[in-house]
């Protein structure tokens, strides 16, 4: 997976098969990291879901943007307009 595979990405939405049935997250940004050793090069994945759900930091399987992929997220913030979700690939 590179930045490019989910900059076209921002705005739509991945889903999420949970316990309690699916939970929406919307791709908010892409920031690529620049002194990542990566090959392709580093970068982070911002998510925003419903205020009223906290996922624990966890591997989740998102399906959106034309794929599945197995990603693990952190929760990094929360406002009134729904929680924040990290996921870095360094």
């Amino acid at each position: 997976m590179t930045a490019a595979d989910f900059e076209q990405a921002i705005g739509q939405a991945f889903t999420i098969e949970t316990g309690g049935g699916q939970i929406a997250l919307e791709l908010s940004a892409v920031n690529r990291i620049a002194s990542s050793p990566r090959p392709d090069g580093g970068f982070s994945l911002m998510f925003r879901g419903p205020c009223d759900i906290a996922l624990p930091q966890a591997t989740y399987r998102l399906t959106g943007n034309g794929g599945t992929h197995d990603i693990f997220i952190v929760p990094v913030a929360a406002d009134a307009a729904g929680r924040l979700y990290e996921a870095v690939f360094n």
